[in-house]
């Protein structure tokens, strides 16, 4: 996708030469315009895991006596309903022992849809081995935490996309359930919800985001009780395209419109400043078009109820 950018870009500014801009100074402006047009028509959204899949075993203990154990993982706790595996993959797990102690555990197949998923080993002679399963990444509220940095969500189940920069809504996993809770300014939410510091420990019910773009936070109260599952609905900056093997996230048709925002720089570098005005103002036609294009109005309810 990068050559296929740089291409376009090239024609617009009448440099399929590469006599007057740097191609460096070119990957540079395309991946601002990348920023402008994911930002701008908030086309980059990510729902964050709240499942995954096991990515190895934490042996808390060898036991003894072993022979030939079975290893048998619990199904799949928290199928995600989303493709290739919307009711989960069942996952498998293989041993090593030395002298009856069992020495290793290893994952043979991951699965997905695992939270928290258990491990049983039997065996006719042994006993007293177990193992803590190890995921990927699952976001999760920690007992006792309230802040959660933009930062320290993990976005590397959507590749391409590079940090989140605002989040749209918080839902948190509770009972089987899933709640959006209310998010206030944090001038309301300092002065009339966080009122004990860290004593009331519960489900938390409210959210506030502080700071804002990729240095933003947001925090939640009560405090919570346990370990929850969270899943954030957020809009995101996709990573720099650095080589033309890097992935693109942004959709199209919103591709389209990137050359001309890096056209735009090109010339405010040539200080061509009527060219520059006259790509701005074509990126922004076109960008519009195709928001306007991509989301068109639609019934809720074509027989007219609610």
């Amino acid at each position: 996708m990068l050559n296929t950018y740089m291409e376009q870009t090239q024609r617009f500014i009448r440099d399929a030469r590469q006599q007057f801009v740097n191609p460096d100074d070119l990957i540079s402006y395309i991946n601002r315009a990348r920023r402008e047009v994911a930002m701008r028509a908030e086309c980059v959204r990510v729902l964050t895991p709240i499942a995954g899949s096991i990515t190895g075993w934490s042996l808390t203990s060898g036991g003894s006596g072993y022979t030939s154990p079975t290893l048998a993982v619990s199904a799949p706790d928290f199928p995600s309903g989303i493709a290739p595996y919307p009711s989960g993959l069942q996952a498998t797990a293989t041993s090593t022992q030395v002298a009856g102690v069992i020495t290793g555990i290893f994952s043979q197949e991951g699965g997905s849809g695992y939270f928290q998923p258990t491990l049983t080993i039997t065996d006719a002679t042994g006993s007293g081995a177990a193992a803590v399963a190890e995921t990927s990444y699952i976001n999760a509220l920690t007992q006792g935490q309230e802040v959660y940095p933009f930062s320290d969500v993990d976005l590397s189940a959507n590749p391409g996309a590079e940090a989140i920069y605002r989040v749209i809504s918080i839902s948190i996993i509770y009972s089987n359930y899933r709640y959006s809770i209310p998010v206030y300014s944090f001038s309301t939410y300092q002065a009339q919800i966080r009122q004990y510091p860290f004593q009331y420990q519960y489900v938390p019910t409210f959210a506030s985001q502080f700071g804002q773009g990729t240095s933003g936070s947001f925090y939640v109260y009560p405090l919570p009780s346990q370990t929850y599952q969270y899943e954030l609905d957020c809009l995101c900056l996709p990573q720099d395209l650095e080589t033309e093997q890097s992935t693109e996230i942004i959709p199209r048709p919103w591709q389209d419109a990137v050359p001309y925002f890096a056209a735009h720089l090109a010339f405010l570098e040539l200080q061509n400043f009527n060219a520059a005005q006259g790509y701005l103002t074509l990126f922004d036609n076109f960008l519009l078009r195709y928001s306007n294009y991509a989301r068109r109005g639609r019934a809720v309810n074509p027989y007219g109820r609610y």
